[in-house]
């Protein structure tokens, strides 16, 4: 259903228009008790693109930033745009040096790895009609496989998913400074139809040390995404390598 939802919903292609921070903070000192200190800020402005079955491209228009500290910090391209399509079927993160392909807990052939609960269930009243969702936790069934863990809510009739917050088991980070990445994904119903991006964060923090001093980073970004553009005819050369540029 996840696969399709999109591709056979009727629409063939959408633009958009998505506007984000991205924050670098830093902690200092034993015990890193201080609250974090705003080393760099970006603003950015996106446009973005998607074309059915699921071609996906990012292009940043606008972008201006402000330094507090000194930093030579590179952002991995992935950290500057939203996530699409849910993350697909495997989720990568940093491109791929911070988590790379775990599976996603609505792919096919996850319920090997994960356990599911039913946990709560609500209501949401929108002027086009009236929504139920439920929220499922999700859990891999061995703590030490990469993995999520976090809680899914679904539309209750269509399977449509609405929102996700999790994180991920020690095991899914590859760099070993990764003390934890924590990502929410929040869809809106566009058109009374259909679930697209409507608002996204994500927080990845590290541990390191600063002249044997203790420290630890923070890259902190939230998005949101509207105006969309539904059937615009976007053409396929469009959809070249890379996704972000």
């Amino acid at each position: 259903r996840r696969a399709l939802q999109q591709a056979d919903s009727g629409v063939r292609d959408f633009q958009a228009v998505a506007h984000g921070f991205v924050f670098l903070l830093g902690q200092l000192g034993e015990g890193l008790a201080e609250p974090p200190k705003l080393i760099k800020a970006d603003q950015l402005a996106l446009e973005v693109y998607w074309k059915a079955p699921g071609r996906s491209k990012q292009r940043i228009v606008g972008w201006r930033n402000r330094i507090d500290l000194p930093t030579d910090i590179q952002y991995h391209r992935d950290h500057l745009g939203i996530v699409m399509n849910g993350f697909g079927s495997r989720i990568r993160i940093g491109g791929g040096d911070e988590v790379r392909d775990v599976l996603h807990p609505l792919a096919l052939g996850a319920g090997h790895l994960y356990d599911y609960a039913l946990a709560d269930s609500l209501t949401i009243v929108l002027p086009q009609r009236t929504v139920r969702v439920y929220e499922v936790l999700v859990r891999p069934k061995r703590p030490d496989v990469p993995a999520l863990v976090g809680a899914l809510y679904l539309e209750a009739d269509q399977a449509e998913l609405v929102r996700m917050r999790f994180q991920f088991t020690k095991s899914a980070y590859r760099d070993p400074s990764l003390e934890d990445i924590t990502v929410t994904l929040e869809n809106g119903l566009w058109n009374g139809r259909w679930w697209l991006p409507r608002h996204q964060e994500m927080e990845i923090r590290r541990r390191a040390t600063w002249l044997d001093v203790p420290a630890r980073g923070i890259i902190r970004s939230q998005w949101e995404i509207g105006d969309y553009r539904f059937d615009v005819g976007l053409r396929d050369s469009l959809f070249t390598w890379p996704d972000i540029v």
